[in-house]
């Protein structure tokens, strides 16, 4: 019978080995890449309560500032409360709206720039100037009710709170915890 060669040699074979086993430990040697302004703790929210409105689900989106997430897939329209209990946003199956007039939209770290062609639609319903932001019933923001500097500057737990309102249902909350996490 007669064999051939098909790989590598034994001492080529040895010589890989240990190029490959000493690769890890000179990228090691020299340490991780730099980061600055790395936080020292974080503050994490969860929900503690829902509100029993159809078609509403809520999810906290956790980063170093958390924010939150609503998807509203009900029949009659969704209105999220601000800060100072103003009209905020405006959740419908296919769409969601913000009074640009409400100090919690102004206020908003993370409010994406609305032009003309991103919301073509706007109008007054009584105080309220609505605009359209999204051709879907789901939005995301980061909501300074979920990042008290009350509980990071005294390392504890909190609470927050977010007001919905429907036609039918009247005002209710999300509710939720806030706790002081370090990062060890």
């Amino acid at each position: 019978m007669r064999r051939e060669r098909t790989g590598m040699t034994l001492p080529a074979l040895m010589a890989s080995a240990v190029v490959l086993l000493t690769a890890p430990g000179l990228t090691a040697a020299h340490g991780g890449p730099a980061a600055d302004e790395v936080p020292e703790d974080f503050v994490k929210a969860s929900i503690t309560r829902h509100p029993d409105i159809q078609g509403l689900s809520a999810l906290i989106l956790d980063a170093p500032r958390p924010g939150i997430m609503l998807r509203y897939q009900g029949d009659e329209p969704l209105t999220v409360l601000g800060t100072e209990g103003e009209k905020f946003l405006r959740f419908t199956r296919d769409a969601v709206e913000v009074n640009v007039t409400s100090s919690s939209w102004k206020n908003l770290p993370n409010a994406p720039k609305l032009t003309d062609d991103e919301a073509p639609r706007e109008y007054q319903s009584g105080s309220a100037s609505w605009r359209t932001l999204s051709r879907s019933g789901i939005f995301g923001w980061l909501d300074p009710r979920l990042s008290t500097h009350e509980v990071r500057d005294q390392r504890h737990s909190g609470t927050w709170s977010i007001a919905v309102e429907t036609p039918g249902s009247g005002i209710d909350h999300i509710r939720g915890e806030l706790a002081f996490k370090p990062i060890r």
